[in-house]
């Protein structure tokens, strides 16, 4: 009896007090431990994003370095040549390049400048009103931001309209009689820095007050508390309570509106009626009258990576406060 139960437990039949547990077989395929694990799972996203991105970013260095200002020469690469860092000095050469550029700081530093005093404002309101006040506002915010750019722009030239739009109307009944057809696109600077700035303004601010809003409710309500006990008054607490809690996320709303109103484009391009004046060229509007309109294919790539270059101040900052954020948490 024992031969028996001896050789059935050899075979993984059973055992004296019940069935006997067949042996598990060993797992196939490779298996990952450690410190490799979080480079393996991001791994297919680094792949994508190298197969979607790679291609266009070497065509265009490709093009910066050639003579391809033709679509003759788009279409037959045989007819490619490659010029060196001519088109680099052909651009950089250019007084318009540079009236260009110029313009897009001043209108950037301009717009990213009123969004974020704005945002900051009528975030702080949000802080303090009713819930179901916040809940309308959030909401109606949320639909502005949903509002693509070339509508938003579309609109903002209804309003401008020199006939009959409603802001001359406005400015007609409250005594300003000389703005009842005034045309507000005539000067390019007026046009740029005022009913521009305004739609693109518009169109941040949702973003940037509930963004705002959200980082202002993690500042623990026993700080502020201990700064009225303390005798500070609202414009003290924010200074010295609220901004130096909300400035690591302050510091990213600044920089993401700076890379986004740098290369603005909708909003001109819709106000203007799909053909901007030199007046109102930002280097996103430049870029595109170069590359698509005029068929300068190496310029643009020329002027894509000037633009590169030129942001890449800010877009460091950027990444050293995505990182820093990211290290705290």
């Amino acid at each position: 009896m024992s031969a028996i139960q001896s050789d059935r437990r050899e075979q993984g039949v059973e055992r004296l007090d019940g069935p006997f547990p067949a042996p598990k077989g060993r797992r196939r395929g490779v298996t990952v431990q450690g410190n490799y694990i979080p480079y393996v799972l991001i791994l297919p996203a680094v792949v994508t994003l190298i197969g979607v991105l790679g291609y266009p970013l070497v065509r265009v260095i490709m093009l910066a370095f050639q003579n391809v200002n033709s679509y003759l020469r788009l279409a037959v690469p045989s007819l490619d040549k490659w010029i060196g860092f001519q088109g680099f000095g052909r651009v950089l050469s250019d007084s318009q390049f540079w009236s260009v550029v110029e313009r897009s700081f001043l209108f950037t530093v301009e717009v990213v400048t009123i969004s974020i005093a704005l945002g900051l404002g009528f975030a702080l309101v949000l802080n303090r009103v009713s819930p179901w006040a916040k809940i309308f506002v959030s909401t109606v915010m949320m639909f502005v931001w949903a509002v693509p750019a070339l509508v938003t722009g579309t609109v903002f030239r209804w309003l401008f309209a020199g006939i009959g739009g409603v802001v001359d109307y406005i400015f007609y009944l409250f005594g300003g009689s000389g703005m009842r057809n005034h045309d507000w696109f005539a000067n390019a600077n007026e046009g740029l820095y005022v009913v521009v700035a305004i739609a693109v303004v518009w169109g941040a601010l949702p973003f940037l007050v509930l963004g705002l809003n959200a980082a202002m409710t993690q500042v623990p309500r026993e700080l502020v508390e201990a700064a009225k006990v303390d005798g500070a008054n609202p414009a003290q607490q924010f200074r010295h309570v609220i901004l130096p809690i909300i400035r690591p996320f302050l510091l990213l709303c600044t920089s993401l509106s700076f890379i986004w109103d740098f290369q603005v484009f909708a909003q001109i391009w819709a106000l203007r009626q799909n053909s901007p004046e030199p007046g109102y060229w930002t280097v996103g509007v430049y870029l595109y009258e170069e590359g698509f309109t005029s068929s300068h294919y190496s310029t643009s790539s020329v002027i894509s990576i000037a633009m590169i270059l030129l942001m890449l101040v800010v877009l460091i900052a950027y990444i050293r406060q995505v990182v820093k954020i990211g290290g705290q948490g």
